[in-house]
């Protein structure tokens, strides 16, 4: 409980300076800011107290007890969407009932499965990772977290963090799947996996991309503050959140349902197949230089899982392999 403490306390601090950097730019008034920073706080809080095993097991308890705490739950998802909402003035019937429905859909359908421990994958389990993944990359909830000053847009880094604690209490505290290896905080060893993987795609990817020409070397002048804030945005926002639902659940649950040939090995090439197809929508459509990039890094990301079983030493591989490609190709 001490490391998730402080893990609560040290991304609290990032939330609270990323807040400070919004309100440098846009002027708030201290309710405003005050409605941002609690919401945040909260949607981290989250975020945090679901890589504890006590605070799942806890949760799969209440899950078990009623259908009706089962789908309570994950609804607690408005109360930091309201008071954002709230006090920037935002709050608006439609985007409250997406992200409602977006909260409870993988539950609903996951719930038959609340009181078994069933080892491999059925219907329900391919659809509610579609009802996880999809909407975010589909857009369906762009103007939930909606920002009110300038341009339209939307606070993007609230959706992959919430879909997270959707993903994890769906899968691990209401259908019982063990083995997400949902964590953030690095071990030693997560870090000496994490490197060695990035290393060796990387020794990989660049003459493969180059010959693909999918990257071009363009190195940009950064601080090293700006480079690992950048780092630490993409470990939370894109690494770890596509580690736990592409290795912690996909390739968790093929490892679970596919019994054929060496151990892992064909769970591991078809979650990082799936993997790489999800890039085939970004620009130019279709991306298909994308997809072998991201197929060839998939298989390295799951790797990092098999050998740690953590979303952590996957995520820094992730991460590593993202901030590359940021600031030099």
């Amino acid at each position: 409980m001490k490391k998730l403490s402080l893990a609560i306390v040290l991304l609290l601090a990032i939330a609270a300076l990323a807040d400070w950097v919004v309100i440098e730019r846009v002027p708030l008034n201290p309710f405003q800011f005050g409605t941002l920073l609690v919401a945040t706080a909260l949607v981290l809080a989250a975020f945090v107290a679901l890589t504890d095993q006590a605070v799942i097991e806890a949760l799969r308890n209440w899950a078990g007890k009623s259908p009706v705490i089962a789908l309570g739950l994950p609804l607690l998802i408005l109360v930091p969407y309201v008071i954002y909402a709230a006090g920037s003035r935002t709050f608006a019937l439609i985007p409250a009932l997406k992200l409602a429905a977006y909260a409870v859909a993988p539950s609903v359908l996951l719930l038959p499965d609340r009181l078994q421990h069933r080892e491999g994958a059925n219907w329900r389990d391919w659809l509610a990772m579609a009802a996880v993944a999809v909407p975010i990359p589909a857009h369906w909830l762009a103007d939930v977290w909606l920002w009110p000053y300038g341009p339209p847009q939307d606070l993007y880094f609230l959706l992959p963090l919430g879909s997270v604690c959707i993903g994890v209490y769906a899968f691990a505290a209401v259908r019982n799947l063990d083995e997400i290896g949902y964590k953030l905080l690095w071990r030693a060893r997560d870090a000496g996996v994490g490197v060695a993987n990035w290393a060796i795609f990387s020794a990989i990817a660049i003459p493969l991309g180059y010959a693909l020409h999918f990257i071009h070397f363009h190195p940009h002048r950064v601080s090293a503050l700006n480079m690992i804030g950048t780092f630490l945005g993409i470990y939370l926002t894109i690494a770890i959140p596509e580690e736990v639902f592409f290795r912690g659940i996909l390739q968790n649950l093929l490892e679970k349902s596919i019994r054929a040939g060496p151990p892992g090995r064909y769970a591991l090439l078809i979650a990082s197949a799936i993997f790489g197809a999800s890039h085939f929508h970004h620009p130019p459509v279709p991306n298909w230089r994308y997809c072998i990039m991201a197929t060839v890094a998939g298989i390295f990301y799951g790797l990092a899982f098999q050998w740690r079983r953590r979303t952590s030493a996957s995520g820094l591989t992730h991460a590593l392999v993202d901030t590359l490609w940021h600031f030099w190709f």
